[in-house]
């Protein structure tokens, strides 16, 4: 809210919550996530089942906002894939990490990052891909943007993860003031990704398509949840600390990335704005709600 109606007064500019947004991205997020995956236990054994909780419903619900996006509304190909991306896309690091540190802590949020590790290389990629066929004029013309591979390969948040990897392997302990500098990367990443969160909603506003806004919302604040809740519980049996993270993750709203997409294709804008406001403010009470009822497990 501070974030918010700093921007909407002219407290807070444009290019600054812009600045303050890559820092968190590319600085103060990829360096906690250093610092967690280099010094906590990992799991002994790949957590194929903690990952296909989220996935598989995810990845369901995906194709179901496709369908319904073409059957039932009508829209382009391009369009239909902003759906299901708004529809299953969470915003995991902007609101979802600190969210995990202040309510279950460093430990808890392990198998939360664990999901956030591929959550970019599936989600992402897979809506760039379709994006990038949709946009072909040519029938003959399929080739996939070698965009798609330069970002996942140069995103901060997968490099922070993979280097915390390798110095965990190595059997290595963080030299005392690399781990004093983590730590206050850590301590930053609550305020500034919240505050900048706010930011960046100052800039959209609800601009039409309502029908479809809604389908995307509840699909994305209501259907998911649930969803990856039942998989975790009754299908793949996951301990309590892995059904939180889970289920913290599905409730995240729709991310920002969804807009960025809808811009960088030229398809959807309205609707993507419309989405991440109102997923945004509904949110408040969504996501409210699952951390009280998920601390209730503990």
């Amino acid at each position: 809210m501070l974030g918010y109606l700093a921007t909407r007064i002219g407290w807070f500019s444009g290019p600054s919550a812009e600045g303050l947004a890559r820092f968190v991205f590319d600085w103060a997020v990829p360096m906690l996530l250093f610092r967690i995956f280099s010094t906590q236990l990992l799991p002994a054994q790949f957590p194929w089942q903690l990952l296909l909780s989220f996935y598989l419903p995810a990845l369901v619900l995906y194709g179901l906002a496709m369908a319904v996006s073409a059957m039932v509304f009508n829209l382009e190909a391009r369009t239909r894939v902003i759906v299901a991306m708004g529809s299953t896309y969470g915003n995991a690091v902007l609101l979802g990490l600190p969210l995990m540190l202040l309510a279950f802590g460093e430990q808890g949020t392990v198998p939360y990052l664990i999901l956030v590790s591929i959550h970019t290389l599936i989600l992402y990629s897979a809506s760039a891909v379709l994006l990038d066929l949709a946009s072909q004029n040519r029938p003959g013309d399929r080739r996939i943007s070698w965009s798609v591979v330069k970002v996942l390969t140069s995103n901060p948040v997968l490099i922070g993860i993979a280097a915390g990897l390798i110095f965990n392997f190595s059997g290595l302990s963080l030299p005392g003031p690399v781990d004093r500098i983590t730590q206050y990367m850590q301590h930053a990443v609550a305020a500034c990704s919240l505050f900048a969160l706010g930011a960046s909603l100052a800039r959209y506003s609800i601009a039409g398509r309502l029908p479809e806004t809604i389908f995307v919302v509840f699909s994305k604040n209501v259907l998911l949840p649930v969803f990856v809740w039942l998989a975790a519980q009754y299908v793949f049996v996951l301990n309590t600390v892995e059904t939180i993270a889970v289920v913290v993750l599905a409730a995240q709203p729709s991310g920002v990335m969804v807009y960025l997409f809808a811009e960088r294709y030229g398809s959807g804008q309205r609707l993507a704005t419309t989405t991440i406001f109102i997923s945004t403010v509904v949110s408040m009470v969504t996501v409210t709600v699952v951390l009280g009822l998920l601390r209730s497990l503990l």
